[in-house]
């Protein structure tokens, strides 16, 4: 009788905390791949320059409006760091991704600031198991 009685409790427990325990599994963050598209959608929109740098590669081509260069890490953290101090961001939205061959993925984010809005497009590529930011442009939006 006790046997018949454990065996249902341990089968009623495998029915109730099984799932729960795999939704915790699923939702956990360390569980989810973090995709590097909204990722740097995030970091823009939060004027993260320090976390965009740690993804730029060694150089990186950045268009700017009208003026197109290629750049160190450095140098682009100088950039970025300037644009974001004339624009700051009040919205940002993912736009497109492609993300189809895992070597090298795009994305495009509309950013609005208080001045204008403004169409940003990265590529990266994949460099030692990493994605890297191999090209950044950003260009006046449509209003």
């Amino acid at each position: 009788m006790l046997f018949i009685y454990l065996n249902c409790v341990l089968n009623y427990m495998k029915l109730v905390y099984l799932p729960l325990l795999l939704c915790l599994c699923l939702l956990s963050p360390a569980a989810r791949a973090q995709d590097p598209i909204d990722n740097i959608a995030t970091m823009l929109k939060h004027s993260d320059v320090h976390g965009l740098t740690a993804l730029l590669a060694p150089t990186v081509e950045i268009t700017m409006m009208d003026n197109e260069d290629t750049y160190s890490k450095r140098q682009a953290a100088d950039v970025l760091t300037k644009f974001f101090a004339a624009h700051k961001p009040l919205k940002v939205s993912l736009l497109h991704k492609v993300n189809s061959n895992p070597k090298y993925i795009f994305g495009v984010a509309i950013l609005t600031s208080a001045d204008g809005t403004y169409r940003i497009s990265y590529t990266l590529n994949q460099e030692n198991n990493d994605m890297m930011i191999i090209e950044l442009r950003i260009e006046n939006g449509k209003n």
